[in-house]
């Protein structure tokens, strides 16, 4: 696995914050965090002339095809914590040169790899990119999101 910090997430969380219509008012009631909208999905560049992020179930086996989650949340919290069990079904070749931010964790099958990351939401959204590198296994995959250590989403998918 190829772990990218692109801009394209710049642009793509700004498209989608739009699409949404994501707003930054809040309720005083709002719980520390609601899972408001979750997406997985393709990731594009601007010179695809794709949408920015388009909804999916299926990351086609090319190489750094972009992809991964959207979460819109509603919290009064600045800074939110998530961590994310990202299961293939089988070892990449790698995992990448490693995480620029947060802390990573591979499972000793190497199928598995444990992210945790405090970020502030922009405009209430959160997110995690992958990108597809060689040597990625065909099949499904399974990524599980965790926010606050409560509210959850799991994305299933397949790559081929």
């Amino acid at each position: 696995m190829n772990r990218i910090f692109c801009i394209l997430a710049i642009f793509s969380v700004f498209w989608v914050s739009l699409a949404w219509g994501a707003t930054t008012a809040e309720s005083p009631t709002v719980e520390p965090v609601e899972i408001v909208k979750a997406e997985f999905g393709l990731f594009n560049g601007p010179e695809s002339g794709k949408p920015a992020f388009v909804p999916a179930t299926i990351v086609p086996l090319e190489k750094d095809q972009c992809y991964g989650w959207i979460i819109l949340i509603k919290t009064n919290k600045e800074m939110v914590k998530w961590r994310e069990e990202f299961t293939l079904p089988a070892p990449p070749e790698t995992w990448g040169e490693g995480q620029k931010q947060g802390v990573s964790t591979i499972s000793a099958d190497k199928k598995t790899c444990v992210t945790e990351r405090e970020v502030k939401p922009d405009q209430g959204i959160i997110y995690n990119i992958w990108s597809v590198a060689p040597g990625d296994p065909k099949g499904h995959y399974i990524i599980r999101v965790i926010v606050e250590g409560k509210a959850e989403r799991t994305f299933e998918f397949d790559v081929k």
